[in-house]
This record gives C-alpha cells, sequence and structure tokens, in this order.
C-alpha cells in the first residue's frame, strides 16, 4: 500500500522544496569554501600518484581525482564536482523508483524521498565531503537498483533482463573498487537468491555466476597491487587497523557505537528502518528490494558492532547498511517523523558543514573543535610560511609529521612532492624514496598535536625555524610548528636531541 507521503499539499510541497534547497546551499557552501579537511586531501594525493590500488582502500576514488587534476588543475571545483554527480546519480535512482512505485504521485515522492536523503547528517555530510564514501553510496545505491528491477523480473515473469544484472554486476564491481565495504553488497545479493525461493533457480542458470565473474574481474587492480605488496591492505583492514588490548565483548562500547551510528543516521530515521522491514507488499519490487536491504543491514551492522566489541570504530564506516533503505522510505515516514528529521538532520549538518567551511562552531563557547575542524584553517598562511623557509633555505623536500598535514600541505602548494614522517604505517611509506632523499634538508611542517619526536629520527640534526598561529575570526585553533631537518639518513633507533 502506498504511503503517507505520495500526496502532499501544496503548502507542504513547497516547504519541502525549500528545505532540500538549503541542504543543497549547505553543500554548495562546503564545496566552494572549505579547504580541502582530513582525507579529502589525502585522497587528492593518492590521486597525484598514481597506482593500481594503494593501502587504505581501493583506487577509483584516487583515479577519479587524478584524472580530475590533469583535466581541471587544482581546485576546490575540481576537488568536489564528483560529488555533485554522485548526488545526481543518487536523485536517478529515487526518480526512478518514484515513477515505478508512485505513478502520478511520482514527482512528491521524489521530493519526500531526496529531502530523506539531505536530512540524514552521514549522508548529507558524507555526499559533500570527497572520502571515498560519497562515491560509494552512489554506486551502491545504482547497483541496487539494477538488482531490484532483475530480481523483481525474475519473481514477475521467471526471468530477468541480462542487461540490468550486467549493469549492477559492474557497479557493484566499481563499488568495490572504492571501498572494501562494497562486499555486503555482494553477500547480501547471494543471501537474496538464496532466501527467496523464486530467485533460486537462478542458481542452475549462468547468468548470476557470469555477473559474479564480472564484479570479481573488476577487483584485479586490487589483487595485483595486493599481492605485490605482501597483502598490505587487506591484512591492514583485517585486522592490522584494530589495535586494541580488549578481550571479550565490550557490550558498552557496542551501545556507544549503535548510538553515535543511529543518531547520525538519524535518529528520526530508526522506526522508518523498523516500518519497512516488518512491512508487507505485494509487489514484487518492494519486496526484493526489502530482502536485499536487510541482508546488506545486518551484514554491514553486525561486522561494525562485532569489531566496536574490542575496537574503535567510526560512525561512518557503517553507511553502506542504510543505502538500499532509502529509496523506500518515503513509504513509512509520515510527516511528524519527517518534520523531526530534517529538524535533526539540520541542525547536525548545519553544524558540521559550518564548522568545516566558516568557523568551529564549538569554539564560539569555548569548546574544542569537533571532528578535527581546526585543521581546516589557515592553510594560506601556512603555504606561505613554508615557501618562505624553502626559499630561505634554498630546499626542495618538504615534510610534515602527519600524513593529513603533509596531504593538506600538498593541496595547498599544489604539489605530490611532500613526504609524510609518523610512526602511522600509510601509503606515503609507498612515494618515500630514501636512496633519492638521503643526505638531503627539508622543511617539515608539525602539528604539535600529533606524535613530534618520530621524524627527527630521519635526520642527523634537526632546528626549529618558525611557528605559525591559526585563528579563525580572532578564535585561535591551534599553532604548527616549522623545522628544518639537515642531512636526511631514513630511520634511526631514536631521535637526536636537537640541532
Amino acid at each position: 500500500m502506498i504511503g503517507r507521503m505520495d500526496v502532499l499539499p501544496q503548502g507542504a510541497r513547497l516547504a519541502l522544496a525549500l528545505v532540500a534547497v538549503y541542504f543543497i546551499a549547505l553543500k554548495l557552501l562546503f564545496a566552494f569554501w572549505a579547504f580541502p579537511i582530513a582525507d579529502e586531501a589525502y585522497y587528492w594525493m593518492w590521486g597525484r600518484h598514481p597506482a593500481l590500488s594503494y593501502f587504505d582502500h581501493p583506487p577509483l576514488q584516487a583515479w577519479l581525482q587524478g584524472l580530475s587534476h590533469l583535466v581541471l588543475g587544482r581546485s576546490l571545483f575540481a576537488l568536489r564536482w564528483p560529488t555533485f554527480a554522485a548526488l545526481a546519480a543518487i536523485v536517478w535512482v529515487f526518480y526512478r523508483v518514484a515513477r515505478r512505485l508512485g505513478g502520478d504521485n511520482w514527482r512528491d515522492i521524489l521530493l519526500v524521498s531526496v529531502v530523506i536523503y539531505l536530512a540524514s547528517p552521514v549522508f548529507g555530510f558524507f555526499g559533500s565531503a570527497v572520502f571515498n564514501d560519497y562515491l560509494l553510496v552512489a554506486l551502491l545505491m545504482l547497483s541496487g537498483y539494477f538488482f531490484f528491477c532483475f530480481f523483481a523480473d525474475v519473481e514477475e515473469r521467471g526471468h530477468g533482463g541480462t542487461r540490468d544484472l550486467m549493469l549492477a554486476a559492474v557497479l557493484l564491481g566499481l563499488a568495490g573498487l572504492t571501498k572494501y565495504n562494497a562486499v555486503f553488497l555482494g553477500l547480501g545479493v547471494a543471501g537474496t537468491v538464496l532466501a527467496r525461493p523464486k530467485l533460486r533457480p537462478l542458481l542452475g542458470g549462468w547468468q548470476i555466476y557470469a555477473a559474479a565473474v564480472v564484479s570479481a574481474g573488476l577487483q584485479a587492480p586490487v589483487l595485483v597491487w595486493n599481492f605485490g605488496e605482501g597483502l598490505a591492505s587487506f591484512r591492514f583492514h583485517l585486522g592490522g587497523r584494530f589495535d586494541s588490548h580488549v578481550t571479550g565483548l565490550d557490550i558498552g562500547r557496542m551501545k556507544g557505537v549503535a548510538l553515535d551510528t543511529a543518531s547520525l543516521f538519524s535518529l528520526f530515521l530508526v522506526p522508518v528502518v523498523g516500518r519497512f522491514f516488518l512491512s508487507s507488499s505485494r509487489d514484487p519490487f518492494v519486496k526484493v528490494g526489502k530482502t536485499l536491504a536487510i541482508w546488506v543491514f545486518w551484514l554491514s551492522s553486525f561486522t561494525f558492532l562485532y569489531i566496536a566489541s574490542y575496537a574503535w570504530v567510526l560512525w561512518w564506516w557503517n553507511i553502506a547498511a542504510f543505502v538500499l533503505i532509502l529509496p523506500f522510505a518515503w513509504r513509512y515516514i509520515g510527516p511528524v517523523l519527517l518534520t523531526l528529521h530534517i529538524i535533526w538532520g539540520a541542525a547536525i549538518t548545519t553544524a558540521l558543514i559550518v564548522s568545516f567551511a566558516v568557523v568551529p562552531v564549538t569554539v564560539l563557547w569555548g569548546a574544542a573543535p569537533i571532528l578535527e575542524a581546526e585543521r581546516a584553517y589557515g592553510w594560506d598562511d601556512i603555504a606561505a610560511a613554508v615557501e618562505a623557509a624553502r626559499t630561505r633555505f634554498g630546499i626542495d623536500v618538504l615534510a610534515a609529521n602527519r600524513y593529513q598535514t603533509a596531504s593538506q600541505l600538498g593541496f595547498a602548494l599544489d604539489t605530490g612532492n611532500v613526504q609524510a614522517l609518523s610512526p602511522r604505517h600509510d601509503q606515503f611509506d609507498y612515494w618515500l624514496d630514501a636512496e633519492v632523499m638521503d643526505g638531503q634538508d627539508a622543511v617539515i611542517l608539525v602539528d604539535p598535536s600529533e606524535d613530534s619526536d618520530y621524524w627527527k629520527a630521519s635526520f642527523a640534526a634537526w632546528e626549529k625555524i618558525g611557528e605559525i598561529p591559526v585563528e579563525r575570526f580572532g578564535y585561535p585553533l591551534k599553532t604548527y610548528e616549522l623545522y628544518l631537518g639537515k642531512r636526511f639518513a631514513g630511520d634511526r633507533e631514536a631521535a637526536p636531541a636537537g640541532k
């Protein structure tokens, strides 16, 4: 049965359109005003070093950034235009689902779906930042839609279109080239075929196996890179990044991660998810959609809840769990929940985006910046100070004591030739050519809040040559330090005492 949000009064339609405009305005503010934050600059740096794959993640986002830089150069537009393409792809899926399920009322359904998506903080914010997640979400949404179409046709007519299945497989493969979380959709597809009696005959045909080969085949660059690097990325994600001495199940930590995840997805969408999962429908498209969405939700959620029992889990890691629910959410939300969801999402998303694009909002009342927002500011001054030091000492080599700091410096100076010298194993370790660096001096940008001694072990001597205070509208945010490292000699057992 069609839900309660398929026919909107004129006033509600106008109000929701204005809400959508507001969230898109926030996205534009972030896209064209905020300096690249944290891993945005890191992945941009990957694009300056083309490779089959990378230590932290598969390569598609890096390839896209590299191509964008090649064609458009370095700019905020060149960095973030893909997020608008991803949003267009997601809106297209909402449009197709609305046309299929809503008939003449599809415009209202599309509007509600777009607002639900934009008002969810995890999608509103991570759909704007060029982390791998925005691209993963778009590709999972597209792939899931074509799986819905194929499976619905099989249930209705006994066979489905090979075109839909192959499009779904290619898009799933591209999602796998973006982030390893895409495996949950692949496993969900297998679970859906096994769980639904009308789909099980697919196991006796060639189509589903050909689709699996296509998706898996697209992972060849990742496999080749990993086998060439001793499975480094796989080992990192299967255990290396989870440094914890916790034994047994930490229920408190699991509850905390579940609450954080639900809050940033939106507390007011949680009842919507429950209604969707518990509802019944005669429409084959909705039935197969629900089955696949349930599989992906629980596979992803149980995985990260388990990891949270013994290690640190970030709330957006479980983003794949919610993607396939969104095209159907309009059927189960109702006006009250939608209003509360909009208010909740507007408050959180506004705080996040303003914090990175204008000023960290929490400093206005004396609290620490959220999500390291202080690191998004001051880069014109930092770049100028680093260039002045490089000119003063006649030095070509630049470095930083944190991989994200090195990446942000690289973006500020439009160069991929910045080293990260830190105890964290990251992609910079694969770019460091110790033989080329041997004996050279370097200008090092140091973030004192990180390990500020490790890098010193790579130089025969070092001296501090300046500080760079960063403030915003009179609010002090942090102070970076500049050092001159003398005679690079690779890793040493202990840092020297100084110059």
